[in-house]
């Protein structure tokens, strides 16, 4: 049995019934690093939060989604409460957003510690603290009892990292948890994701637009484009010798630094049209 099963999942909006995923199937093995790749209302995210069980009261979901054998279509929010943070868990896009402005960032991981284990408050702090140098931030001490808007970008992805990690989760999903970082801090942050994976042995699903970054910490990618899986393989084949024209096109404009000086740069039309074949 696969850690994560998805089988036909589709899901829509409102009375109208507005598809944005159409018969998504894939799945995951433990310790298996998946990546979700595609353009913005490809499916990508919507599909993560049919997966942890997120998505608004207006959203109406058929297939299947089982994790470790538990099935978490029609599940009750109480029932998925109790996985979200322990057998799964998610590092947002945005970690300002992810993060109550008003509370020490130590108390915000504490929690999830104090909800899921009942850890008391003194232990709650030195787990909390030795997760926050886990993931490579400098005087965990001094961040565990800062507040969000004292932290830089790159140290606040990595407490939301440390805040999904801390359970040792089976699965851990990523939602372009690198978009808002520049480069330098982009690597650094991915460098220390690998790292805690790796240690903790958890499972990820990793969604991206950036078939580069991908590459640098999945095996396996999954191709989106609207609402629909267009191709899925290994890193290696979809680098190599991909299919269809929207992947061919996706790691044309990947390698975008290889291009000469002057040379007109591929688009992923072209590939539609067949010009680069």
């Amino acid at each position: 049995m696969s850690l994560l099963e998805v089988s036909d999942l589709t899901v829509s909006f409102g009375r109208r019934r507005v598809e944005a995923v159409r018969g998504v199937s894939f799945r995951l093995e433990a310790g298996q690093r998946l990546g979700v790749i595609g353009e913005s209302g490809s499916g990508k995210t919507v599909t993560a939060l049919a997966v942890m069980g997120l998505l608004p009261e207006n959203a109406h979901v058929s297939g299947s989604v089982r994790l470790a054998g538990t099935e978490i279509v029609g599940r009750s929010e109480s029932a998925l409460a109790g996985l979200r943070g322990d057998v799964m868990s998610m590092v947002f896009q945005e970690p300002m957003t992810a993060l109550d402005p008003t509370m020490r960032v130590g108390r915000q991981v504490a929690e999830v510690l104090r909800l899921h284990q009942g850890a008391e408050s003194g232990r709650a702090r030195d787990r909390v603290v030795a997760m926050l140098g886990e993931v490579g931030l400098a005087d965990p001490e001094r961040v565990a009892d800062a507040f969000p808007h004292q932290l830089s970008g790159g140290q606040r992805q990595r407490v939301i990292l440390a805040m999904a990690l801390i359970n040792s989760p089976d699965l851990v999903i990523c939602d372009e948890p690198t978009t808002a970082l520049d480069v330098t801090v982009q690597a650094l942050v991915l460098e220390k994701l690998d790292e805690v994976l790796t240690a903790a042995g958890a499972a990820c699903l990793f969604i991206s637009h950036d078939l580069a970054v991908v590459s640098q910490v999945c095996d396996q990618v999954m191709v989106m484009l609207d609402g629909e899986v267009v191709e899925a393989g290994t890193v290696k084949e979809l680098f190599t010798a991909a299919t269809h024209p929207y992947t061919r096109g996706l790691v044309a404009t990947s390698r975008l630094d290889l291009a000469e000086p002057g040379e007109r740069l591929p688009t992923v039309e072209d590939y539609y049209a067949g010009e680069q074949r």
